[in-house]
């Protein structure tokens, strides 16, 4: 089901109207006169990075000397030893890629004799210039480059200076020509049913190589599908036979995913979102819709402002109310790649309408009192990374654990439990007074969240419930109470109670809290009249509410330590809001 809905994608987005071509990133456009001579050397994009445009499809060439039509690196087009930034390259180098030159010029040779293709004739000179001379003209070239530091993994394209803005390898003639090699070339063989289509088709030898995923994945690509040594291989059958898929298919999946991982930035993609730090989801609708574009708006780790966000969200989200009618197929795919191989982590399946729903219950379930915008996905999985000064737990969130976050999210379905054990164990953390706080309303909604969905009749309230006899929910307001009064009494000062105490009383009450309660009349001795009386009064009434008997558990299990983490931060928030005059005069 992921390839056959991959490859409608294609079809829908006319990635396969010319299977001969497809969108490659070149980085440089060499002009050339029609007597073949270099006459100027590009950049193409943002400060060189290249741009996608349309280029004949490059071969898998699995360690083989099989030059791409036309369009290559500067190791096939001039013959440029491959070398690291900063050096020299190696002997080896060098002799390899003369080896490629030769290659490529020899296919341009064919097809120039071919086509008879001014355009060709023309690149088919300039190859022969190079030949001839090969240092003084690759060093023209070069030169042309200006400041550009050449490493021989420039993607070149050559245009004819009297085509204006046409490449060669756009021209008609050489797209017919590219096109009849390009089917003469598909793998002979008896066909077999495609596992895709489900049409007799030979099947693709090799699969091309997705694009785009973080490291360490390569940034040439690597295969979602393949078969590259014989213990993945059974009944005799060698390479793709194995998983009989038609070149059409395995095109359409191929183009389909790259398109999806296109980049827009350096963490940015086309219609994906980074997971972890080396997985991507990528999603998609199988007809036009609105969903995946405003879930990536709300996801998007580069909203530029929470206040964007929250326009966002009120107006593309809470106003589109999840219909019966949009039945929209909706797909997510969560990936990530090594040297090798691209890695499925997760494949979900379902409507426009459920997600619809799901993302909204997903917020509702994040939000807490404090501000009104909804929390973006990247403050949620920044809020569990480790820090330098983290002396508990200095693991970040695994690409397996945001995968299921995020799965949850679009689903429906429960937190992993590994989520609020990482959330826990970070508000242990001492931290920096700034950053604790842009940090605790993330990830105490993260642990409101995760309460709710293992135990849906389960009530967690927004903000402070004064009527709830949790014991651990009371505790955490303790706690806060108790923290209260130490800031009023000594102000700023470098390790709070919050910094020494709070993963102990959270985890093991009976052997902190008799402690921090003698403490707290120390410093309501302390404290102005003002606030000792309000904290000293809240703090009384939570003490009122603890059960005679067993006040203070000896321990905690998680679900009570998420508990008592939302007390806190109710209780917190509660501190930090104006009280009214009728309050006032209570405590006066």
């Amino acid at each position: 089901m992921m390839l056959r809905a991959l490859a409608a994608l294609a079809e829908r987005k006319g990635l396969l109207d010319d299977p001969s071509y497809a969108k490659r990133k070149i980085h440089l456009q060499l002009r050339i006169s029609d007597d073949g001579r270099a006459l100027a050397l590009i950049p193409l994009g943002e400060e060189g990075r290249g741009d996608l445009l349309d280029a004949p499809v490059a071969p898998k060439r699995s360690g083989n000397i099989v030059p791409a039509f036309l369009v290559d690196t500067a190791q096939w087009v001039l013959g440029l030893a491959k070398r690291k930034k900063g050096e020299e390259p190696a002997p080896t180098s060098a002799a390899q890629a003369a080896r490629y030159f030769e290659a490529f010029g020899h296919q341009v040779r064919a097809a120039a004799e071919a086509t008879h293709d001014e355009g060709l004739i023309a690149y088919r000179m300039f190859l022969e210039r190079v030949q001839a001379n090969p240092e003084a003209e690759r060093a023209r070239v070069i030169a042309m480059g200006r400041d550009h530091e050449w490493t021989g993994d420039e993607c070149i394209a050559a245009i004819r200076d009297h085509d204006g803005t046409t490449y060669i390898h756009q021209r008609a003639q050489v797209r017919e020509y590219w096109a009849r090699q390009y089917i003469a070339s598909g793998a002979p063989g008896e066909a077999q049913r495609c596992l895709v289509t489900g049409r007799l088709a030979v099947p693709v030898r090799l699969h091309a190589n997705v694009k785009g995923l973080p490291k360490p994945a390569k940034s040439s690509g690597a295969a979602l599908v393949s078969f590259n040594a014989p213990a993945f291989e059974s009944h005799h059958f060698e390479q793709g036979a194995n998983a009989p898929v038609s070149q059409h298919a395995a095109d359409g999946y191929v183009r389909a995913l790259n398109s999806l991982l296109e980049r827009q930035g350096v963490r940015r993609f086309r219609s994906g979102l980074p997971v972890g730090s080396d997985g991507v989801l990528v999603f998609w609708t199988r007809d036009e819709n609105e969903t995946a574009d405003v879930l990536l708006s709300l996801f998007s780790p580069d909203a530029d402002t929470d206040d964007d966000l929250r326009s966002v969200f009120t107006a593309a989200w809470k106003g589109l109310a999840p219909r019966d009618v949009d039945t929209t197929k909706f797909y997510a795919l969560t990936l990530s790649g090594n040297a090798s191989r691209v890695i499925v982590r997760d494949w979900l399946e379902t409507t426009a309408a459920d997600v619809k729903a799901n993302i909204r219950r997903y917020f509702e379930d994040l939000e807490l009192e404090g501000d009104d915008a909804p929390i973006p996905i990247r403050s949620l999985l920044r809020s569990l990374e480790a820090t330098p000064s983290a002396t508990v737990d200095k693991r970040g969130l695994s690409l397996v654990l945001a995968t299921r976050l995020l799965h949850a999210a679009l689903r429906g379905s429960p937190f992993p439990r590994e989520l609020l054990h990482s959330a826990l164990s970070r508000l242990r953390v001492p931290r920096d007074e700034r950053e604790w706080r842009g940090t605790l309303r993330a990830r105490v909604s993260l642990i409101k969240a995760a309460l709710l969905r293992f135990d849906p009749a389960q009530e967690v309230t927004v903000s402070l419930d004064e009527t709830k006899e949790s014991v651990p929910y009371l505790l955490g307001r303790l706690f806060a109470a108790i923290e209260k009064l130490q800031a009023d009494a000594l102000g700023d000062i470098n390790a709070s109670l919050r910094d020494r105490y709070f993963g102990s009383a959270s985890s093991t009450p009976a052997l902190v809290f008799p402690r921090l309660l003698r403490v707290s009349m120390h410093h309501a001795s302390k404290a102005e009249s003002e606030h000792r009386d309000w904290a000293e009064r809240i703090k009384a009434e939570i003490i009122n509410r603890l059960p005679a008997e067993d006040a203070f558990p000896r321990t905690l299990d998680l679900v009570s330590q998420g508990l008592f983490a939302v007390g806190y931060y109710h209780q917190r928030q509660a501190f930090f809001t104006p009280r009214n005059a009728a309050e006032r005069e209570t405590i006066s």
